[in-house]
């Protein structure tokens, strides 16, 4: 339940309600209310909100979400492995900011192989 990951969020990222409530805007009533299970429909902005302030996602609430599994250990899979940890750990403008770049190393593949060998690239 989402919930529950919220609250194992909070407790991961060692802060209080109070904390939350001052980087939020929200009020320490109304957090512990949605912690507790009392706020039955909360607003996904104040979710959101929340959820940044303890160095997550929306995404990361998502209990339907698979994670991918790797079958090997090559080195390739390593750092798709390292990249797609990284990732989740980013918030929502960090994650989009990652992607951009990435896209535009692809673009630049091309130049990208002569100077740093990047044959992989092509594939």
């Amino acid at each position: 339940m989402w919930l529950d990951k919220l609250r194992q969020m909070k407790k991961e990222a060692g802060k209080t309600s109070q904390m939350i409530s001052d980087e939020t805007g929200i009020s320490k009533s109304t957090i512990d209310k949605l912690l507790t299970g009392r706020t039955k429909d909360p607003a996904l902005s104040m979710v959101k909100s929340i959820v940044h302030s303890l160095g997550y996602t929306l995404d990361d609430l998502d209990d339907t979400k698979k994670d991918i599994v790797f079958t090997n250990n090559s080195e390739g899979d390593i750092h798709k492995q390292k990249l797609l940890e990284n990732y989740d750990l980013l918030n929502e403008n960090a994650q989009h900011t990652l992607v951009e770049y990435s896209e535009f190393m692809v673009s630049k593949r091309e130049n990208l192989k002569d100077n740093y060998n990047c044959d992989k690239m092509n594939a």
